[in-house]
């Protein structure tokens, strides 16, 4: 007997010893010891999130033309701003567009006269240049957040067009009415990046909550339009 087991035991060494040997399914998994030498997985972390826009003081900067035209900025790149163009006595088409991510500052009709934000959008390409397309004198004005008028809270603000206001700290909740019968968007600067709150076609009621202090920009078509933030 002792024979038997020790000829079995040769056997099976010799075997485990040669290529030509192979484990045959058992039907079981397999437990693979882990070495302490083995790298491990990185974790997988988000990506971070962009700087949110710096609102500082910055002196106005003031453009004025007549007609097409491309106006190189000197506003700090880092910086955001208020963009005010003014052309009352234009006709037909005007388009304020930049070599930014917010592309697209005015399109509208004339006469004209609205207000914009630009460098809101976190980790987005600064505007350096602006190019104007209008069919009169015109005024393009940069301010920095003291030329944004500032509702005041429960009292409804009364506007028309394109224009930002400021909420001051404290309010929690906004209401934006319009009865344009075109389209109508509302943006709010929440958390210090900018979010589409109210996009609709036609006579337009929108709430939503507020975490002041904050800005609003509305974007209307020739349209009159009230704000209100309590």
């Amino acid at each position: 007997m002792r024979r038997t087991i020790g000829r079995l035991a040769a056997v099976c060494a010799a075997v485990a010893l040669t290529a030509s040997c192979s484990l045959q399914p058992s039907g079981f998994g397999v437990i693979v010891p882990r070495f302490e030498d083995e790298p491990s997985a990185a974790p997988v972390l988000p990506p971070p999130r962009p700087d949110k826009p710096r609102i500082a003081e910055n002196p106005t900067e003031t453009h004025q033309g007549n007609g097409n035209s491309t106006v190189q900025l000197t506003w700090p790149s880092g910086v955001s701003g208020f963009f005010t163009f003014d052309c009352p006595k234009c006709t037909g088409h005007i388009a304020v567009t930049t070599d930014g991510s917010e592309g697209l500052l005015v399109n509208d009709s004339g006469p004209y006269h609205g207000t914009a934000w630009f460098n809101m959008s976190p980790g987005g390409k600064p505007v350096r240049t602006l190019t104007v397309e209008a069919t009169g004198a015109w005024t393009a004005t940069i301010t920095d957040y003291h030329g944004v008028p500032t509702v005041e809270p429960g009292k409804p603000y009364n506007g028309h067009g394109d224009a930002v206001l400021a909420v001051p700290p404290g309010m929690v909740y906004g209401k934006f009415f319009t009865g344009s019968k075109g389209s109508n968007g509302v943006w709010l600067l929440a958390d210090g990046y900018p979010h589409l709150v109210v996009n609709h076609i036609g006579q337009t009621t929108g709430e939503f909550p507020l975490t002041g202090p904050t800005y609003v920009q509305v974007e209307t078509f020739e349209a009159d339009w009230t704000f209100t933030a309590w």
